[in-house]
Order: structure tokens, then C-alpha cells, then sequence
């Protein structure tokens, strides 16, 4: 089955974090997926609880979600989370 791609563009805030996991366990139960940060605007905490049920998602599933182009801020956020780890198995960092 083909991956599919999911770009996140815009604020991942409280606002937005729902829709956006939504989205993600709709598309991530129909194929493999690869999730792109690259558009991401802004970020409050709610980016940081979105990325850890999308890792619990993807432990689950280990082959199913990918995360790619993880911006720095996000990043830096992980590692103060103690979530690095767990980031470095399913993430590629913003170049």
C-alpha cells in the first residue's frame, strides 16, 4: 500500500491539535503515513501533547506513521520532555 503524506501548515496550537489528530487517525488506519511539520507556523504546549499521542499511535503500529521535517522549536520541546528518544525512531529533523 502506498504512504500517504500529511503536511501540517499553520499554528499547531490548542486550536488546531484535535483536527489535526483527527486527520491523522483517520489517514493513518487507511495506510502507511508520513506526517510533515514543515509548515508549521506556530506551537503552544497542545504540539507537544499532539506529538505524544501521535507516538503512542505509532508504537502501536510501528510501521504505520512517520514524522518528518520536525522543526527545531518541536525538537528542543521533545528533548526537554524527556521525548527525544522516542522522537529519534520515527522522526527526520528540518533541515
Amino acid at each position: 500500500m502506498a504512504e500517504q503524506v500529511l503536511s501540517i501548515k499553520g499554528p499547531v496550537t490548542m486550536a488546531t491539535a484535535g483536527k489535526i489528530y483527527r486527520d491523522i487517525a483517520i489517514l493513518s488506519a487507511k495506510a502507511p503515513l508520513y506526517i510533515d511539520f514543515s509548515g508549521i507556523e506556530q506551537v503552544d504546549s497542545s504540539a507537544i501533547a499532539l506529538l505524544i499521542s501521535i507516538l503512542r499511535r505509532a508504537r502501536n503500529a510501528p510501521d504505520r506513521i512517520k514524522l518528518g521535517a520536525i522543526p527545531d522549536a518541536i525538537a528542543q520541546f521533545s528533548e526537554i520532555y524527556g521525548l527525544d528518544e522516542s522522537f529519534r525512531q520515527n522522526m527526520e529533523l528540518a533541515s
